[in-house]
């Protein structure tokens, strides 16, 4: 009985220490939204009603892009050119958040969908 105890004891125990690096302040919600440390609300909110454009265009040409791909033979041509148009709208979204003072760019990964409750 002992033995049983001495091991729940110590499982808890370790659990608490595995789980101690979940309980640092990473992340703060604001009216139920995701934001992170050191970031104004207000700047958040306008780079989110700007970025709505063109965050439905990209996903318009994803699935474009998705549809082409499915065709046989696929239409190398169009697929090319929603490519570069997807990319120019991720590029036009890393210049608004880097106006708005957002830490969004390469290998920043500001999740602006999760950012902007969408």
């Amino acid at each position: 009985m002992r033995g049983i105890a001495k091991g729940l004891i110590i499982l808890s125990f370790l659990s608490l220490v595995f789980t101690d690096i979940g309980f640092g302040k990473k992340e703060t919600t604001v009216g139920g939204k995701y934001y992170p440390p050191n970031l104004n609300p207000t700047k958040v909110k306008e780079f989110c009603q700007e970025i709505q454009p063109l965050w439905q265009k990209q996903l318009q040409l994803s699935s474009e892009v998705r549809v082409l791909w499915a065709q046989t033979p696929p239409n190398w041509e169009a697929i090319q050119q929603k490519e570069i148009e997807i990319q120019k709208i991720r590029v036009d979204i890393q210049k608004k958040a880097y106006g708005k003072g957002l830490p969004y760019g390469p290998r920043k990964g500001l999740n602006f969908r999760k950012l902007c409750g969408w």
